[in-house]
């Protein structure tokens, strides 16, 4: 099998060379697609030894996942393991979904954290799971975490799940019209990780991005053909 791993980040400085470093100890290629960055994110994120997709400027966490998809296709991945650059995704959970891979060719492997509710926000926790139970039932097969962005995605998902929106939303809708087209979603349990400096800060914005996945929602239930 032929994995790389993409990393979205956008004024990742603080924390782009660890996430960098700490990736390729588990897999041998790393690309970094840096959404219009106007810091030192992609000068970094090179000395660290990843390859970096430039973006001119600032789209959203969905084009970047269209971003890492052409690039793993273009260069003949099999899959693609997509992680956050702010440190909230531990790279040495990365095995847990080759693994996973190897072992049952599910079409999309997600990282798992709601088995440690304590560790997840409130504000996370409530729309995440009232997310899964609604995916569950549209989708018609078990969804264990909804929004978790640690994904590892198959080539015949990126060839065919095109990426429609722009912002976090899309990953959500990846989902859906996934499920509901008969791919098979895998898990797996990964940590729990929030940081409350501005060092690890996320671009999710709670009450907005979910708002748009529930926007999503909406659309992949009355518009079956999407």
């Amino acid at each position: 099998m032929k994995i790389c791993a993409v990393i979205p980040a956008y004024n990742s400085e603080a924390t782009i060379s660890e996430i960098v470093e700490k990736t390729r100890r588990q897999i041998d290629h790393v690309a970094i697609v840096d959404d219009g960055s106007t810091d030192e994110t992609a000068r970094l994120a090179e000395n660290a030894g990843a390859h970096v997709i430039r973006i001119s400027s600032n789209r959203g966490k969905g084009n970047a996942l269209r971003m890492a998809f052409r690039y793993a296709l273009a260069n003949g991945y099999d899959a693609v393991i997509t992680l956050d650059a702010d440190l909230q995704h531990d790279p040495a959970e990365i095995p847990r979904f080759v693994r996973r891979y190897a072992s049952n060719k599910v079409k999309i492997i997600v990282g798992n954290r709601l088995q440690r509710k304590r560790k997840v926000p409130r504000i996370r926790y409530g729309p995440n799971r009232v997310g899964t139970f609604l995916f569950s039932w549209l989708i018609g097969q078990p969804v264990e975490d909804s929004q978790c962005g640690f994904r590892l995605y198959d080539r015949e998902i990126m060839e065919n799940i095109h990426i429609l929106n722009d912002g976090f939303e899309a990953e959500s809708d990846v989902l859906l019209r996934a499920g509901k087209r008969g791919y098979r979603i895998g898990y797996v349990p990964v940590k729990t990780i929030y940081f409350s400096d501005r060092q690890h800060q996320s671009y999710y914005r709670p009450i907005k991005d979910t708002f748009r996945i529930s926007i999503i929602f909406l659309m992949n239930l009355f518009w079956r053909n999407r």
